[in-house]
């Protein structure tokens, strides 16, 4: 079996650093200019491996790539949820110094103890990193498969894959729109490529947020943290 792991490409929540996992976010306008590049990578390596089956994430900055590539090579698209994005609970949206304003006493469990934490209304990464298995145990042998997720998700099939330790994740530097191939065969991954489309040299006019719209998000982000604080003390 061949698995061609794809993470999306640029969204606001990205550039913002924010704690987007479950949490829907738009591609920047350099991110759309990404995507187009990605969808047109992943069309001739279907020409070249012919994807058996096409997986992606139910969250739009994953979805809606898988959908172009199928739209163009005329394979059906199947969604599955536990290829969604580890779910930040209570931190979704937020920044590391929000989450820290707001609910210090949960940031400091989770740093303390990522792996088995289960953050308030969401999960741990053991809890992820087992959803990635179960995933994995229903592919078939002898499939070449692509897989349109999140940076969470390519971590978590690697270190199932490659049978690893969940926090040598951390080894692997999953980029924005990047294709990362495993050759995986009777419970044995073979880690074969990783690459990432000269985005930087093929889109020459960068366009990221504005100075403007940034500190106007930002304004937004830090009152609602005040806000919450204050609203928290009370109690």
């Amino acid at each position: 079996m061949k698995l061609v792991l794809v993470r999306h490409v640029e969204t606001y929540g990205n550039v913002e650093h924010r704690l987007n996992g479950h949490t829907e976010s738009d591609y920047t306008p350099r991110g759309e200019a990404m995507k187009e590049l990605l969808v047109e990578e992943l069309i001739a390596l279907d020409a070249k491996l012919s994807f058996d089956k096409i997986f992606a994430s139910p969250t739009s900055r994953a979805f809606k790539i898988a959908q172009e590539v199928g739209t163009s090579t005329g394979k059906e698209i199947q969604v599955d949820h536990r290829l969604r994005e580890f779910n930040f609970g209570i931190f979704e949206g937020k920044t590391r110094d929000e989450c820290i304003e707001i609910f210090e006493a949960e940031w400091d469990q989770w740093m303390a103890n990522y792996i088995e934490y289960a953050v308030p209304e969401g999960q741990s990464q053991r809890e992820y990193h087992d959803l990635c298995a179960e995933f994995l145990a229903e592919l078939n042998e002898g499939e070449t498969i692509l897989m349109v997720a999140h940076g969470g998700t390519i971590h978590g099939m690697l270190t199932n894959m490659l049978n690893l330790p969940l926090d040598c994740k951390w080894h692997f530097d999953i980029k924005l729109g990047s294709i990362t191939m495993i050759d995986y065969n009777h419970g044995f991954g073979m880690l074969s490529h990783m690459t990432t489309p000269p985005y930087d040299e093929l889109i020459p006019h960068k366009t990221p947020l504005t100075d403007a719209k940034k500190a106007a998000m930002r304004a937004a982000a830090r009152t609602e943290a005040k806000a919450k604080a204050a609203h928290k003390k009370k109690k």
